[in-house]
């Protein structure tokens, strides 16, 4: 029988493995060499023995513990019990099971004997024979065959790593063990990944941003704390529900936020804030749709209580767009406010919180207007850049609602907001830190006579809210549904001549009778129409004697025009001489205070009145010491 395995291949009576009967080392007296730990078995089975090269099951390893009931089906315990040898899974006399396996594996019993935890997964979706029956493995065995086990894994000369059983791309091992069914490249109508997936063979930020019952992995599929996050860092593909071991799912069964072989139920998006706890403040506040919204769904059909909160707007897999956006997008504006207008929209969850027709620009760049910011800018695709464009999330963050207040109690209902919360990423109220970032300038008017937290705290705005809701910004200009396109006024406009220019209504809209700043009005607050001011010379912004000139008709800054209130007063900043906010005290005025834009000799009436420029200046509201009267016929804009 030359070339052939017999007896004599490995027994002799006087081999070197010959010994005494019950030989302590394990040696009998028939063995052509010494068998300890299987050592005979592996002078034929090198490629098998050479595990790690050869992508076979570990062996001389003591890391599971051996069950005893594998010791009583015919196993042989190795010189350490625990240890792995050739001869834990196989009998060469009287094996039960084919390939001389110590029982029979067509239903995994052998392997489930020591892997007891992964055989949750039969039953499931993840057991190929009710959701692939026609499937085979590598080494072409039928599900019949392998078992549920061996779908996925063989002990020996595997594809790669974790024994693994099926065709490998290139690529990410980690993830490509998972991509064998889920890629989309793959016959299988099982659940695809899609474009837009959860990151995966990435670092957490830190080691403090995910949860310790959740493992990293290295690319070759090893467990490991410095790992990175892999498909099965969040996923437990053997069982179906976290929650439940009898709990299989089935077939027809389709997954929600709570099963889905997921490693935490997420259906209170427990398993998302597991890394990104950062985002958890939105569990209690208006954007936690549960409360709000309870019948909304995403693009999976998927209502809040079914996608858990986070899902409401994100899913991990076959988003609709980058940021895993779960809702449907407009196709209009920019890709951020496309986002947010997916819910803040006529027909959609938060239609009774709209931009209207008049609200702050978004989708521009702050260079232009030499506007420097920390207020977070983003490029067209949503991701942030330090020289992106504001969009809607430049100034808000859609998951917190206070920015200095966790919100502890909840009354899990919605809330109405104002200038210190509705997702802010700064509180505007009681100081005017958020439009701050931006328009630095602007911030001094806290402190002075327009903060109306001193003159007239009680007074409100087109929205009916007082400057503590509104903040001190919010008296004068709505972010968003203001009624007027100027300068996004917050208040009525004030009544003026038709002569005027349509700014001069902004200031009126207090300084006039039943209003703020009644008791401020002047008496006559009117340049001559027909004397047109040219500041093309004095264009200047930085420059101490600068005066604006703007359309009569449109508010809008121009080089040519009439003189109107702001072309002389600065209501932003109490006195030119200090750029500072104001001492938080009703003060009354003078020539070098008062709101006024400049105190030079040399500022723009001089180009007219020479040396009578500035008598003019001082006595402009005085109809007795002005050298022109007031016109006797007055007709105003109703």
């Amino acid at each position: 029988m030359k070339g052939e395995i017999y007896c004599g291949t490995c027994h002799s009576a006087h081999g070197k493995g010959a010994a005494p009967h019950g030989d302590p080392t394990g040696r009998t007296a028939v063995f052509r060499e010494v068998n300890i730990d299987s050592d005979l078995c592996e002078k034929c089975h090198r490629n098998e023995a050479s595990y790690k090269f050869s992508n076979s099951h570990p062996l001389h390893t003591t890391e599971l513990e051996l069950p005893d009931i594998l010791f009583e089906q015919g196993s042989k315990m190795a010189t350490k019990k625990n240890m792995v040898i050739c001869q834990s899974c196989h009998r060469i006399h009287g094996a039960k099971g084919e390939k001389i396996l110590i029982m029979g594996n067509r239903n995994s019993d052998l392997c489930i004997t020591c892997h007891e935890k992964q055989k949750a997964l039969i039953d499931t979706k993840h057991d190929l024979r009710a959701t692939l029956p026609d499937e085979k493995n590598i080494r072409d065995q039928s599900l019949s065959e392998s078992g549920p086990c061996g779908a996925c894994h063989t002990p020996h000369n595997a594809a790669g790593n974790r024994l693994w059983a099926r065709p490998l791309e290139s690529g990410n091992p980690a993830s490509q063990l998972c991509l064998t069914c889920h890629g989309e490249d793959t016959p299988y109508k099982t659940k695809r990944v899609g474009e837009y997936s959860h990151p995966i063979n990435v670092k957490p930020s830190s080691a403090d941003d995910i949860n310790k019952d959740l493992p990293l992995f290295s690319e070759n599929g090893s467990k490991t704390s410095h790992g990175n996050v892999q498909c099965f860092t969040c996923h437990d593909i053997h069982r179906w529900d976290p929650k439940s071991l009898t709990n299989k799912g089935g077939k027809e069964v389709e997954g929600d936020s709570s099963n889905s072989f997921l490693r935490v139920a997420n259906d209170s998006s427990n398993l998302c804030l597991s890394c990104h706890g950062n985002k958890g403040q939105l569990i209690t506040s208006d954007h936690n749709l549960a409360v709000t919204a309870p019948d909304e769904k995403n693009v999976q059909d998927f209502s809040p209580l079914l996608s858990g909160p986070c899902g409401v707007c994100h899913i991990p897999h076959n988003a609709v767009s980058k940021r895993l956006w779960a809702r449907n997008l407009s196709g209009h504006n920019d890709f951020v406010t496309q986002m947010c207008t997916s819910c803040h929209n006529e027909n959609g969850a938060a239609k009774a919180k709209l931009l209207g027709e008049n609200y702050h620009a978004v989708d521009v760049t702050l260079d232009k207007f030499n506007i420097t910011t920390t207020l977070p800018l983003y490029d067209s695709e949503g991701n942030r850049t330090d020289n992106g464009k504001v969009v809607c999330i430049t100034c808000h963050d859609p998951h917190t609602w206070d920015p200095n207040n966790p919100v502890e109690n909840y009354p899990y209902k919605n809330v109405e907001g104002d200038a210190r919360n509705s997702f802010l990423r700064k509180a505007n109220s009681p100081f005017s830190e958020l439009c701050e970032t931006c328009h630095k300038d602007k911030a001094f008017v806290d402190g002075t006579d327009h903060d109306l937290n001193i003159t007239a705290p009680d007074a409100q705005n087109l929205l009916g809210q007082t400057v503590r809701e509104s903040g001190q910004c919010g008296v004068c200009h709505l972010v968003h549904n203001s009624p007027n396109k100027i300068k996004l006024w917050a208040r009525e406009y004030g009544r003026v001549r038709r002569d005027e220019d349509v700014v001069d209504a902004l200031c009126n809209s207090c300084h006039s009778k039943g209003n703020p700043a009644e008791i401020k009005i002047p008496l006559i607050a009117t340049h001559p129409e027909e004397r047109l001011v040219n500041n093309i010379l004095r264009s200047n912004r930085q420059s101490l004697d600068f005066s604006p000139i703007f359309d009569k008709k449109t508010g809008t800054e121009v080089n040519v025009g009439n003189i109107s209130c702001p072309s002389c007063h600065n209501a932003h900043q109490w006195s030119p001489l200090r750029k500072e906010r104001g001492t938080g005290r009703n003060l009354e005025g003078n020539a070098t205070t008062s709101f006024l834009r400049n105190v030079s000799y040399n500022n723009i009436c001089i180009d007219c009145h020479g040396l009578d420029a500035i008598f003019r200046y001082k006595y402009f509201h005085d109809p007795e010491e002005r050298v022109e009267p007031a016109p006797a016929s007055i007709k105003f804009i109703e």
